[in-house]
């Protein structure tokens, strides 16, 4: 009877070997795959880096009471995700810098559609002022200001010039003179609001402009 039982236990080895091994079609058997945790670059409040799994990190940061923020998604050499440690007063600092850049992102982008005036160099004194005022206003509201001045004869160019200095002086803290050209009988000109004006801004908005304008200017 014992023998018997003894046999019964033997032939269940390879039962219980097989159960726990994958085996192919062919009949090749396939090891368990493993597991291992995702590898990621480390920087410390000290600047140090290292190479550790994120689980371990993860710990770290809970150890020492600090912030475990993901920097970059991949990095184009290693290939792995930079995580790095920061204190509290760090990460807020850091989060006040990110909201500041993007309350400036925004107020870039808040340049409105463009307004154009045509002006003649027959204008009287009043009459400018009027509309370097209408400017004034415009460019307070964010607007881009397109202007025409058009005039004839011999002294065209000089009065032009004239009309275009006083523009240019009257709203130098409101807004800054791009693009100015001559074109025939006229010269022309835009005007950008002040923090619209820097040499980047004005390439970005004047291009995107000029490229949906269907306008004289």
């Amino acid at each position: 009877m014992m023998k018997f039982v003894a046999l019964l236990g033997i032939r269940r080895i390879p039962d219980c070997r097989f159960a726990s091994t994958r085996i192919t079609a062919d009949g090749k058997e396939v090891p368990k795959q493993k597991y291992f945790e995702n590898r990621i670059t480390l920087i410390g409040i000290d600047n140090s880096v290292s190479i550790t799994d994120l689980k371990n990190a993860q710990n770290m940061s809970l150890r020492r009471e600090l912030k475990l923020i993901k920097i970059q998604d991949v990095d184009s050499k290693t290939r792995r995700p930079v995580y790095k440690l920061m204190t509290n007063a760090e990460y807020h600092s850091e989060e006040l810098e990110k909201r500041k850049e993007k309350q400036e992102a925004r107020q870039k982008n808040t340049l409105k559609a463009a307004k154009l005036l045509n002006l003649s160099t027959k204008i009287g004194d009043h009459d400018l002022m009027t509309g370097v005022k209408k400017m004034m206003k415009l460019l307070e509201k964010q607007h881009e200001v397109k202007v025409v001045i058009v005039g004839e004869g011999e002294t065209m160019s000089q009065k032009s010039e004239r009309i275009y200095s006083i523009i240019e002086e009257k709203l130098k803290s409101f807004g800054k003179v791009v693009q100015k050209r001559h074109k025939g009988n006229s010269l022309r000109f835009q005007l950008l609001p002040t923090k619209h004006s820097n040499t980047d801004e004005v390439k970005d908005s004047t291009s995107s402009h000029n490229e949906g304008d269907k306008g004289p200017l």
